[in-house]
């Protein structure tokens, strides 16, 4: 199963007797699941439907619904009710007719009436309206998981290719960790000769220096959980659940490792490996920031 990314977008429409309803569907990051809609003709119980229904497959991000509704049909989506404007015209002639006068009411006069309605929706009855809006949100959260999904897709090939490379770095610093305490007895004992002073290779005294500072830069157990980070951020990556918090918080224990490294290693191109290391870290935790 693949991550899903909190970011997308989605729409859909449904129509019935002239009028058009489109659902638009905004997902973005959000550390909670949080739902806000937004719609010309309020209705509490249509809200709570459409936060039901959005929460059932999506349990981070905000999501915002914003709701349109106009006419359609032959003329398209219009901001006013075409059909009202047409019987209105054939009252207007009528009404002519009936007392023989010329009938000089225009279609920008029609426009002016005060009780012309321009929300297509008073047409409709309040359950006709929550089906249409229902049947195009519906089809919005459909496209917006297909949108999640396949960014969801690209991001966890991105972050396996990540911690590929986080992988290669951590088994170069493996293989030079342990040539840094032989490096530190022989600058130890450049630096003795240098002072006039000489040691034989098994002096008791270099011997005991040089354990000293073979356990104090060792940094075997945080390579080793290191690796365990990324074994455990893989299954994540393809498990049954997309799980960024906890791919946030490896983030941050990966992060720890490499501080620690960097501050025992005492190797000059170990500390150029963590700085890379970090640099890789932080742009994972950055993708992570998307993933649900």
């Amino acid at each position: 199963m693949a991550l899903f990314s909190m970011t997308g977008f989605g729409n859909g429409s449904a129509e019935k007797s002239g009028v058009c309803v489109t659902v638009e569907l905004v997902s973005v990051n959000r550390k909670q699941f949080d739902f806000a809609f937004f719609s010309p003709i309020p209705s509490p119980a249509l809200e709570t439907r459409c936060r039901e229904l959005t929460s059932a497959g999506i349990t981070r991000g905000r999501i915002q619904c914003y709701v349109k509704v106009t006419s359609a049909g032959e003329f398209g989506t219009f901001e006013y009710d075409v059909e009202e404007i047409k019987e209105t015209a054939a009252l207007m002639n009528k009404l002519a007719d009936a007392v023989d006068l010329e009938n000089d009411f225009t279609l920008s006069k029609i426009l002016t009436l005060n009780n012309l309605s321009k929300n297509p929706a008073e047409r409709l009855k309040s359950e006709e309206f929550e089906l249409l809006v229902e049947d195009a949100f519906k089809e919005a959260l459909d496209s917006l998981k297909l949108m999640r999904t396949n960014e969801g897709r690209a991001l966890q090939e991105d972050l396996e290719k990540r911690i590929s490379e986080l992988r290669d770095l951590t088994e170069k610093i493996s293989a030079i960790a342990p040539q840094v305490p032989i490096k530190q007895r022989e600058l130890l004992k450049k630096r003795i000769s240098e002072l006039g002073s000489t040691l034989e290779i098994d002096d008791s005294s270099l011997a005991k220096e040089i354990a000293f500072f073979a356990d104090k830069c060792d940094i075997s157990e945080e390579l080793t959980r290191m690796k365990t980070h990324f074994d455990h951020f893989e299954e994540l990556c393809t498990g049954k659940v997309s799980n960024g918090r906890k791919l946030d918080f490896l983030c941050q224990e990966m992060l720890r490792e490499a501080n620690t490294i960097g501050s025992k290693a005492n190797d000059i191109y170990i500390t150029k490996s963590v700085i890379n290391l970090k640099s890789i870290i932080e742009s994972i935790r950055e993708q992570v920031q998307n993933i649900e």
